[in-house]
């Protein structure tokens, strides 16, 4: 019992230490601390495990070697070295990430379609080195260009998006809100005709809403990247959608410190604070989610309280914090929930994350179920949906 105690305090001293070098590397007017190479290998282990190896990178630079002697400064070069090499090559996949988004946007835009890039590439804009971001793969929300708002509905572009991609892969899966879309050049592409979504039939419907009403701004807000052009979301919009993707991969696979950081970097490059966001996060069914993010935020990432949208909730904070922490960037790393891979394992694994997050978010948590059983016959409806050809849609 003594040892597992002193393990405890020990990791919780790291990850205070990683979150006191997460703030020096976001924040460039803070003094980097000394620390050890152990400590500096702990920081490596974390930052590879949240994805955020090249954000972390930028306190490192500015470090001073952990001691005089010679052979710890051997170790602590090496680490160095290795670790840049980690960085440069989150650099050269970025590069190449963000050429496949404008090739498939023009692609998209030849094939008569309206897109707007959603998260990745789009997110790593708003980070002071966009290529420090590590990268994952392309998000795109799309839509017929003829569009109407007063005369179509979203279902029927869904089932002629999702014709339309089948027309390139007749084995494309669909869910709710996106369709696998065929690998370009080497990224995982998925191909989204609504955002986000909630489990909350209720929620979900405003959400829906939402999404709709704000669509045009967000395929007219176009941005240059690389050699470019391309629309990406908002911030009044990403403080919405960013929030409710956090929300679903809580419940579905795990979120981490990544999200957080796109998160806090929204709200930092954000200007204007006209709405009642407490009204809106309320009507929407994310206030709860974004009480907590926005603990973690000031607390853990220095945001100032200027910037908060609803008032901190440090319950609901803690308890996602140490889901994040546990799990790791999307839950990769997360042990508790091995039930197996097969259908049986995974309907219990995403009961027993329910009914774990039903004291916090109860709302959500008793709606995932239900809503489970109906995106089946979801999937069901819209699995054989085919064309024979372009010129059908």
């Amino acid at each position: 019992m003594m040892y597992h105690s002193r393990f405890y305090t020990y990791m919780i001293d790291i990850y205070n230490k990683f979150f006191q070098i997460l703030r020096c590397a976001i924040h460039d007017d803070i003094e980097v601390p000394q620390l050890s190479v152990n400590e500096w290998k702990q920081i490596y282990c974390i930052a590879q495990k949240q994805s955020l190896l090249a954000v972390i990178f930028r306190a490192l630079e500015r470090a001073t070697p952990p001691s005089d002697d010679d052979e710890e400064k051997d170790v602590f070069g090496k680490l160095v070295i290795e670790w840049l090499g980690q960085v440069r090559a989150i650099e050269r996949i970025n590069h190449n990430v963000t050429a496949n988004v404008i090739k498939l946007s023009e692609k998209f835009a030849q094939d008569k379609f309206q897109s707007c890039l959603l998260k990745g590439q789009g997110n790593g804009l708003l980070y002071p080195q966009p290529n420090s971001r590590t990268p994952g793969d392309i998000d795109i929300l799309i839509r017929p260009r003829k569009y109407d708002l007063g005369k179509r509905k979203v279902a029927d572009d869904v089932r002629k998006i999702i014709k339309y991609v089948r027309l390139q892969e007749p084995d494309a899966i669909a869910i709710y809100n996106h369709i696998e879309y065929p690998r370009f050049n080497g990224t995982d592409v998925e191909v989204h005709y609504r955002p986000s979504f909630m489990f909350n039939f209720i929620f979900n419907s405003r959400l829906q809403e939402f999404f709709t009403e704000n669509a045009d701004e967000q395929f007219h807000n176009r941005t240059e990247m690389a050699d470019g052009v391309i629309a990406v979301p908002t911030s009044e919009f990403n403080k919405v959608f960013l929030l409710s993707h956090i929300y679903k991969h809580l419940f579905h696979e795990g979120i981490g410190l990544r999200q957080l950081l796109d998160y806090y970097y929204v709200l930092e490059n954000d200007v204007e604070f006209s709405n009642d966001y407490k009204a809106l996060f309320s009507h929407l069914g994310i206030c709860h989610i974004a009480g907590a993010i926005m603990w973690i935020l000031t607390e853990y990432f220095g945001m100032k309280q200027e910037k908060v949208l609803v008032p901190v909730d440090e319950k609901r904070g803690r308890f996602v914090l140490n889901e994040v922490l546990q799990g790791g960037n999307f839950g990769r790393y997360d042990t508790r929930y091995n039930f197996g891979n097969d259908v049986w394992g995974r309907n219990l694994q995403r009961l027993y994350r329910d009914w774990r997050l039903l004291r916090y978010f109860p709302s959500e948590a008793i709606s995932e179920p239900i809503f489970r059983i109906w995106h089946f016959c979801w999937r069901l409806k819209h699995k054989k949906t085919k064309l024979k050809k372009q010129e059908d849609i």
